[in-house]
């Protein structure tokens, strides 16, 4: 019969090899999804004038916001592959050996989108360099889920009660209200079982699992720190998970080559807003805060 001590050893050396398996899986899953979310993915087929694959050349993806480059190999199949992607506008160029060489610009890269960028290389000749230019297609090949992207544009231009960027999901179909403390139902699913990320990190209460500031606290993130944001409803990759329902993938502005900044004034008296004159009772649209009911702010960056 084996000892009691014995016994307690085992169990004990079994319980931390348990523990330590349970952090390196979930720190595993979240250097998995961190390296995923918040990015995009520009991929595509490098040919010749024949429609023939070409090995071994090399794909120079641009940032042009930044001036980043990545560079990249196609392989025996002429395929090659960028993920990782801080989202923006990009030039694509290719080359090889006897070939000349191939650019594509004006693309531009959203945050969670797989952006094809095909090139065929014309043999060499007296023009070293071919310029294509042209929108990126609308169509997502790859795409499998059911999404839409919040760009910075749509955030700076439409009406907004309260500044918070997340209610902009409500703009996605099947994308509704669930209850009056700011949560959000993708197709009658309870908004408890929804996932958000910021720049490839958790968006989340650690306690009820809701986004950050729902219950009336400061947010984490302004809506002038949000580049853009991608609202999935249905059939979202398997990185993002944690969710029965919908899936927001935000990433906030970063520095460019160009010096921006921002101003703004929030004034909502209720005698310069156009009220229900019918309504029983009026809400007050004025901000809640310790100063006043106004508010402004200054945000500027490289």
């Amino acid at each position: 019969m084996r000892s009691g001590v014995e016994v307690y050893s085992k169990r004990v050396v079994f319980f931390l090899a348990a523990c330590g398996l349970s952090l390196v899986t979930l720190f595993g899953a979240g250097i998995a999804t961190a390296q995923t979310a918040g990015t995009g993915t520009i991929s595509g087929t490098i040919t010749d004038p024949s429609g023939a694959a070409i090995a071994a050349a090399t794909v120079d993806v641009r940032n042009v916001d930044t001036g980043i480059v990545r560079s990249v190999e196609t392989d025996a199949s002429g395929l090659y592959y960028a993920p990782f992607l801080q989202p923006g506008h990009y030039e694509v160029g290719a080359t090889k050996e006897a070939f000349g060489r191939v650019e594509r610009k004006d693309l531009l890269l959203q945050v969670g989108s797989k952006l094809g960028v095909d090139l065929s290389l014309p043999l060499k000749t007296t023009a070293e360099t071919l310029t294509v230019t042209g929108e990126a297609p609308l169509i997502e090949p790859d795409k499998t889920d059911l999404s839409q992207t919040v760009s910075q544009t749509l955030s700076e231009n439409l009406p907004l009660n309260g500044r918070r960027w997340e209610n902009f999901a409500l703009l996605t179909p099947g994308v509704t209200t669930d209850g009056s403390h700011g949560l959000v139902s993708y197709h009658g699913i309870s908004g408890l079982f929804n996932n958000s990320e910021v720049d490839g990190t958790s968006n989340q209460q650690a306690f009820f699992s809701e986004d950050r500031g729902r219950t009336g606290v400061a947010y984490t993130y302004s809506l002038d720190a949000i580049q853009e944001f991608q609202v999935t409803s249905n059939a979202f990759s398997a990185e993002f998970g944690q969710a029965a329902g919908g899936v927001v993938n935000a990433v906030t502005k970063s520095g460019t080559n160009d010096v921006h900044g921002d101003v703004f004034y929030y004034l909502r008296y209720p005698s310069l807003n156009a009220l229900d004159p019918t309504a029983s009772r009026r809400e007050s649209l004025r901000k809640p805060s310790t100063s006043g009911s106004n508010s402004a702010g200054v945000l500027a960056g490289p």
